[in-house]
């Protein structure tokens, strides 16, 4: 099962609708997409991430966001100037997160019920909400708890991007996904100079948690992947340490050999997506990477020419791993890129 966010419209707005599809031979055919929950003229969900737990249910978190009138939900390219709703990101706000599941395998989806995400921020704060992206895949522990990993912020000012810088975290539920709380912080910089963001979370055959993360310094450099761990199933994690890996966001797998393997977004020259191989989820070599695929980007003048990546990976019986991802194509007849879903298959 894949999982993946559709736009309303050809532009990246972040305001769309979650959808699932299906292959049973590894990726070479897939069925038609199946929404799992629409968007409306007031509403939209984006950023899904799936997991399937011990009970047999598949569950799916996504990020939330309302408008204050259905005009806000006008792209861009149609209408750019002038008050609200002429500049409709003004009228959208992220509103939090919401959690369905599935006990038939896909076929239906139950409506979307609000994450408790206290003591983050719940309104008001943009994209600095409890949320995330990428992967953030929720974790089933041998006790049965579930782990969810986001990021978000107590108090921090949108747009001006004062107060603190963004945490990564972890809710956890003892209920499967019927209730959650605050359980840790996965990585926060007490001096508010690094974002670290869009966790990419793995349970080791170990018991340990790895998790890497995307960062980024103020006032916006980019920075590489940093990397914790942790051994209490979540409950504390290690100081972050900065890999020298480049790259964004990620995800991550274990290896039938016991290594581990990140999947990340390489957003500049000469982009696409690429991977890079741990030995113990924790110590990562550059020498180790390698390229998955090449390319992906749209011409310099379009908007977000450089938004490719987001890889979502995946082990499979035999050892495959199979990622998922999305890069630009060109549209033909119509004189720009727009963007689609690839898949790549290969042993490592």
């Amino acid at each position: 099962m894949l999982g993946f966010n559709q736009e309303r419209t050809r532009e990246h707005a972040d305001s769309g609708q979650s959808c699932v599809m299906f292959s049973g031979d590894l990726g070479d055919t897939w069925t038609d997409p199946q929404v799992v929950q629409p968007y409306t003229d007031y509403t939209g969900n984006w950023d899904c991430a799936f997991a399937e737990v011990g009970s047999g249910e598949l569950i799916m978190h996504t990020r939330l966001c309302s408008f204050m009138a259905s005009t806000a939900v006008i792209g861009h390219s149609e209408q750019t100037t002038g008050p609200p709703p002429g500049r409709p990101y003004r009228l959208k706000r992220q509103t939090g997160y919401g959690l369905c599941r599935s006990a038939d395998a896909g076929a239906t989806w139950s409506p979307l019920i609000p994450v408790n995400t206290a003591p983050m921020a719940d309104s008001g704060t943009g994209p600095y909400i409890a949320g995330g992206s990428g992967a953030g895949h929720i974790i089933e522990l041998p006790d049965g708890g579930l782990l969810m990993p986001l990021h978000g912020s107590i108090s921090r000012e949108w747009p001006t991007r004062t107060g603190e810088t963004i945490r990564s975290l972890v809710l956890r539920s003892d209920d499967l996904g019927h209730n959650w709380e605050y359980w840790a912080t996965v990585a926060f910089d007490a001096a508010s100079i690094l974002d670290f963001f869009e966790p990419a979370m793995a349970r080791l055959e170990s018991g340990r948690l790895v998790c890497l993360l995307r960062s980024q310094a103020r006032p916006g450099r980019v920075d590489h992947l940093w990397c914790v761990h942790s051994d209490d199933d979540g409950a504390s994690w290690s100081p972050p340490v900065r890999t020298p890996i480049w790259g964004f966001p990620a995800d991550v797998v274990q290896l039938q050999d016991g290594r581990v393997l990140a999947v990340y977004g390489y957003r500049r020259a000469p982009w696409g997506v690429r991977a890079a191989i741990s030995d113990d989820g924790i110590t990562w070599r550059v020498e180790s990477e390698f390229v998955v695929r090449a390319g992906g980007a749209a011409a310099s003048s379009q908007s977000q020419y450089w938004h490719i990546g987001y890889p979502t990976v995946t082990r499979a019986a035999d050892g495959t791993v199979i990622a998922a991802y999305h890069e630009y194509v060109d549209n033909p007849g119509h004189g720009e890129a727009i963007q689609a879903m690839w898949i790549s298959r290969f042993h490592v």
